[in-house]
């Protein structure tokens, strides 16, 4: 990853010249001089551009060589180490590198093809990835490649008009029906006040993600208001746990308590008070977090237990919990906007394309408006 400054001229005697560039990449920076002759100042500057323009040049030949799976590496871990993207995000690059190194490994930056790409694909979706995942795989490598076009390290990126990924499948939200939902909150009713019996109470009733509720601390949690103020997650990277913010700046936000889970809430406080100060985890393993896939895990017992399925005809997820949360708020009535803060969108055209999608009630309610218009 080299980069060249500008460049600065300086004139050592009449007729000649010396120019002056920075170069950069990542072991840090040196200073590049040429000297040159040159009638006038004028034609010197001229001349200083045709050196940095052959500097790039020859660092570009150099930099396609590059293996593309170095260059993938370094590219993911300068990021991550600039804070430019979360561990987490790091994690999930790595993945991707590990799939397409499956295909292109051996290949050089500069050696990959539109056709490459496409024959990729066609082979990861033929090792059995979904097509969400190879399209995640696609989105990755092109980032990487214009980015490789745009420093000058390739002359341009593979990717154009016809390298497409393959087509994603439209969320389909797993909700649990109204009969389902009862019987869950009559189970969660009945049982005691434990940190699994909350998380699913937070998924359900807040709208929370799993990685939310692993963050949540007492501090966040104002039982007197009926408030709970989303700040932190808990991501994972590399198998290991570590604090970060919300999914996007709009996550962050502010949720009405329902009376039930303000109950619950209480309850757990009340019966570990030496553990419920500010900076406490709410649902703490030990004074360390409640690992968001150990949450997924233990709602997943309860759902098989139950035999809990939602409206795709699937086993029901803790993220179906959410998606229960906002489909009942929109079913109901509740502004698209306000669901939309709610679950921590960035804006409420994510929350329609996702969760507006046919319901039975949906139907209902479109059949008594058609009778209303025909009389």
């Amino acid at each position: 990853m080299v980069t060249y400054s500008k460049g600065s001229l300086r004139q050592r005697s009449k007729g000649h010249w010396q120019a002056r560039f920075c170069r950069t990449d990542s072991n840090g920076s040196t200073i590049v001089t040429k000297s040159f002759e040159a009638p006038s100042k004028r034609v010197a500057t001229l001349v200083m551009e045709d050196i940095r323009r052959e500097l790039i040049e020859s660092e570009a030949q150099r930099c396609s060589s590059i293996d593309l799976v170095e260059y993938m590496l370094s590219y993911v871990r300068e990021r991550e180490e600039s804070k430019q993207i979360e561990a987490s995000t790091a994690s999930n690059y790595r993945s991707s590198i590990k799939h397409i190194a499956r295909h292109l490994n051996g290949r050089s930056i500069g050696e990959v093809t539109s056709q490459d790409v496409l024959d990729m694909q066609a082979e990861l979706l033929r090792d059995g990835l979904v097509a969400d995942t190879v399209a995640k795989d696609h989105r990755f490598l092109k980032q990487v490649m214009d980015y490789a076009a745009e420093m000058g390290h390739i002359p341009q990126s593979p990717f154009n008009k016809a390298t497409k990924p393959p087509k994603r499948r439209r969320p389909c939200p797993n909700a649990l029906d109204e009969r389902s939902r009862e019987a869950l909150i009559s189970v969660l009713d009945a049982s005691p006040t434990s940190r699994q019996s909350i998380a699913a109470r937070l998924g359900l009733l807040a709208g929370m993600r799993r990685e939310e509720v692993a963050g949540l601390r007492w501090g966040d949690v104002n039982l007197d208001a009926g408030r709970i103020t989303v700040r932190r997650a808990v991501g994972m990277s590399e198998g290991r746990p570590y604090l970060k913010g919300t999914k996007t700046e709009a996550g962050e936000r502010e949720i009405v308590l329902e009376e039930s889970l303000a109950r619950a809430l209480g309850a757990l406080k009340a019966a570990h008070p030496t553990k419920a100060r500010d900076d406490d985890y709410v649902l703490s393993e030990g004074g360390s977090f409640y690992m968001p896939d150990r949450i997924t895990k233990d709602f997943s017992s309860l759902a098989k237990a139950m035999g809990l399925t939602g409206a795709a005809g699937k086993r029901v997820t803790f993220h179906d919990l959410r998606d229960t949360f906002a489909t009942h708020l929109i079913a109901s009535g509740v502004n698209v906007k306000t669901v939309s803060y709610l679950l921590g969108h960035a804006n409420a055209a994510m929350t329609l394309n996702v969760y507006t999608s046919n319901t039975p009630a949906g139907m209902e309610s479109a059949a008594t408006a058609l009778e209303a218009l025909a009389k």
